[in-house]
């Protein structure tokens, strides 16, 4: 029972210190209290340490999901490719890809001449680019350490067919 009052209040204060005294609770009040904030750090850094690995694999399937439709398909365009991209990002908790962050690209090995017309061959092939820039942010502001991180994976596959 807690009393406003002051003088009772303190009085009942006093009893339960001294009876937590007595049976060495107080001890293991103290203890709990140093090591609680420890504990919770842990585990809500653990949980913000697994969502960033389990995004940063979601990217790296995302960027090559979005190469393979785009690489495989006879009359692949580039929405495609990302959408094919966001899907497979998508199925990962938490993680809300946009078509604004996956970029989608041609060119030759070089990976910076464009694709020749018509069908690629051997002497000459073509690739298709998938570009994946994730911003993550973890679930509680932490002091000293950043709080925000972009994941940034890009995938080549030679193409079979002309862009």
């Amino acid at each position: 029972m807690v009393f406003i009052d002051g003088e009772r209040g303190c009085a009942w204060l006093r009893r339960v210190l001294r009876r937590a005294e007595r049976e060495g609770a107080g001890q293991a009040m103290v203890e709990l209290a140093l090591c609680l904030p420890i504990l919770v750090f842990g585990v809500v850094g653990g949980a913000d340490l697994a969502r960033a690995f389990a995004l940063q694999i979601a990217i790296e399937n995302g960027s090559r999901a979005g190469a393979e439709a785009y690489a495989i398909t006879v009359l692949a365009t580039p929405a495609d490719a990302k959408k094919a991209a966001r899907e497979e990002i998508n199925r990962t908790p938490t993680a809300n890809a946009t078509d604004s962050m996956i970029t989608v690209s041609t060119s030759q090995a070089d990976g910076v001449t464009a694709c020749l017309a018509g069908t690629p061959t051997i002497a000459v092939p073509c690739y298709v680019n998938v570009r994946v820039q994730y911003v993550w942010q973890t679930l509680v502001a932490w002091p000293i350490v950043p709080n925000t991180g972009t994941f940034d994976r890009t995938t080549s596959i030679r193409m079979f067919y002309a862009p």
